[in-house]
């Protein structure tokens, strides 16, 4: 036999407060549902629970052997609900690339949010910790499944006041003596640096910067010039961006990367993607 849990929520509401108006008061129901729930269980029961007077309900016996066990099933009942609805949240790692600007990532939070609602994103400082990443291609993991969202070229970002703040276009004749900001963690500047040398262009290095932040403040505040990605020039608040042009017209190809053996993460990759392309990324080429 079936017991409605509700019928006997009602129940127990009768028994404590000794009255079907006050129960109903209690369970923000009418009057009759109190009623009938009582009926209801009397006849599943084949008992009587109450005895009926103008004062309002006196327990029976039976109703007194039947109350702490509807409370134990109704506490059973709330805790097996807490236990689906507090389960622990599955944990996603997501790894964003060093140099690329957390506002790049928010249509990725977006469908995330969408596609794995119930996910605890957690963002790692190591690549081989997460299970999605962020990454430019030429930087992702000898494994990893690469799934093409956008290709963004790197420009000369030129301090406002600077002289060369007018020059349409920078080519390698342009960069001899420039004082330019070196940016280590940039694996494509790296590339840049290398070229240059194998040009035979020895660069005027007048700075650092260890993260891409300090380098957009050190070129506002005129201390040199720097080579960024497109998306990283938009947010340089005093400073104008050119194109690089010829053998110096260089780009970076950002996907979302993970291990091409885990399966359930590979068709939400393609879910993610498909979705932030429609986003059309600002300050960048989607591919």
């Amino acid at each position: 036999m079936l017991f409605d849990l509700r019928a006997l929520g009602y129940f127990v509401a009768a028994y404590e407060e000794r009255s079907v108006t006050a129960a109903a008061r209690r369970c923000f129901v009418a009057q009759p549902s109190i009623s009938m729930a009582i009926k209801g269980l009397e006849d599943a029961l084949n008992t009587v629970l109450f005895e009926r007077s103008r004062q309002g309900l006196a327990p029976t016996p039976a109703a007194h052997r039947l109350y702490p066990r509807a409370c134990s099933l109704l506490a059973q009942s709330s805790a097996m609900v807490r236990d689906f609805r507090d389960a622990p949240r599955e944990t996603l790692g997501v790894f964003l690339q060093d140099d690329l600007l957390v506002a790049a990532a928010t249509p990725l939070f977006a469908q995330l949010q969408q596609h794995w609602p119930h996910a605890m994103v957690r963002l790692t400082a190591n690549p081989s910790d997460a299970r999605l990443r962020l990454v430019a291609e030429h930087c992702k993991a000898a494994g990893d499944t690469f799934v093409s969202l956008w290709r963004e070229p790197y420009v000369m970002l030129v301090p406002e006041q600077h002289p060369l703040r007018f020059k349409k276009r920078f080519g390698l004749a342009d960069l001899k003596g420039l004082p330019l900001i070196e940016w280590p963690h940039c694996p494509l500047h790296q590339s840049f640096i290398r070229l240059l040398a194998e040009r035979g262009i020895a660069l005027e290095v007048c700075a650092s910067a260890e993260r891409e932040g300090l380098l957009l403040h050190m070129v506002d505040s005129g201390m040199g010039l720097a080579v960024v990605p497109q998306s990283h020039a938009a947010y340089a608040r005093h400073a104008v961006a050119r194109p690089l042009d010829g053998a110096l017209a260089f780009e970076r190809h950002l996907g979302l990367a993970c291990d091409a053996s885990d399966a359930p993460l590979l068709e939400l990759v393609g879910l993610l993607a498909a979705g932030m392309q429609m986003l059309a990324l600002p300050h960048s080429n989607v591919a």
